[in-house]
């Protein structure tokens, strides 16, 4: 009923070098919807072209250190905003500015202050600007991750740093019931398995503790990951968790497509995590309400009879998935085919 998914969409570069870092005097920022921020000569360092307006105003003259978009989403935070923030780990001088372009208030997102905090620095320090303004000393930093295409080195360093004081203190794998980050509460987001409550359920028959991820606070929900042995649930967001997290997480995904999204490999690669990810066979996938797609698994209660073998199993699974491949591969085309829709 599972298939292990081997083909990826994207790319999973490693990049040994730091990225750019680039000091610009008397950079311009030009809000609105097509932003942009220019050096001195107007040359576009970030955000589209479209307006030259003069400043309006002047920043402090202390560093500002540009962040880009500030995504208000978590997993886009950081699979996005996140890899502007490597200056950090070494930074001398006075505390800089977080500049961003940003529709929300930085302080309005939970994940944020823990962030941040890590560098002694607070939401408060997130600036943004209303109109035309000069800023005298900007630092420009290249991404340490772009999402489905590589990661520096240093981004590893980053998740560490931020991530080690959160699971201090806990007994790694200490937890060896499974835990499944549900999905069942949200209102919106990126996608949906429609009938996962039913998923849920069988689970928690079998033992398996039900957690609900946007209930807790990132140190928490990084602690979780780092006691429990296994850590289960649809590709998502919460999974994006685990490079903070005690190095080798053993994570269990279940995929609404066959190919899986570069994302989940190229992050777990960060602190050697054992991601294995999974497409249920005949699964259904489609438009949903407040969701960019919705997705159905034909069977729940034999998912979920799966899902805990293969909990129970973690360490044997790369060989057996090996065989199970190696079978199916010997199949004929048509018993193949009659499978992928949903057949024996």
């Amino acid at each position: 009923m599972l298939e292990r998914c081997r083909a990826v969409w994207g790319r999973t570069d490693r990049i040994a070098a730091r990225p750019a870092l680039h000091h610009v005097t008397d950079a311009v920022y030009r809000p609105g919807s097509a932003w942009n921020l220019a050096d001195a000569d107007g040359a576009l360092l970030d955000g589209t072209a479209g307006t030259d307006a003069s400043p309006e105003a002047t920043a402090e003259a202390v560093p500002h250190l540009h962040l880009g978009a500030l995504a208000a989403h978590y997993g886009h935070f950081l699979v996005g905003t996140l890899g502007r923030l490597w200056p950090l780990l070494d930074w001398s001088g006075p505390p800089p500015r977080l500049f961003c372009h940003a529709t929300e208030d930085p302080v309005a997102l939970p994940f944020l202050a823990p962030i941040l905090g890590r560098f002694g620095l607070t939401p408060g320090d997130v600036v943004r600007f209303d109109r035309p303004t000069r800023i005298p000393h900007l630092v420009l930093p290249a991404p340490s991750l772009k999402e489905q295409e590589y990661t520096h080195a240093v981004h590893a360093d980053l998740v560490r740093a931020i991530g080690a004081p959160f699971w201090e203190g806990v007994v790694v794998d200490g937890e060896p019931r499974p835990a499944y980050l549900s999905k069942t509460r949200l209102a919106s987001g990126i996608s949906r398995l429609r009938n996962e409550a039913a998923l849920e359920a069988a689970l928690a028959r079998r033992g398996v503790d039900i957690v609900y991820p946007e209930t807790l606070s990132l140190p928490a929900l990084v602690r979780l990951f780092s006691e429990r042995r296994v850590v289960m649930g649809t590709t998502g967001s919460a999974f994006h968790t685990a490079p903070f997290a005690a190095p080798g997480r053993r994570i269990l995904g279940l995929n609404w497509a066959r190919h899986l999204n570069a994302n989940f490999p190229l992050l777990d690669g960060l602190n050697d995590s054992q991601g294995r990810y999974y497409h249920p066979v005949g699964s259904e996938s489609g438009p949903d309400a407040g969701f960019h797609f919705g997705w159905v698994v034909p069977d729940p209660e034999g998912v979920a009879d799966e899902l805990v073998d293969r909990a129970l199993n973690f360490d044997t699974l790369d060989a057996r998935d090996a065989a199970r491949a190696a079978i199916r591969r010997r199949r004929p085309l048509g018993a193949r085919i009659a499978r992928w829709f949903g057949g024996s």
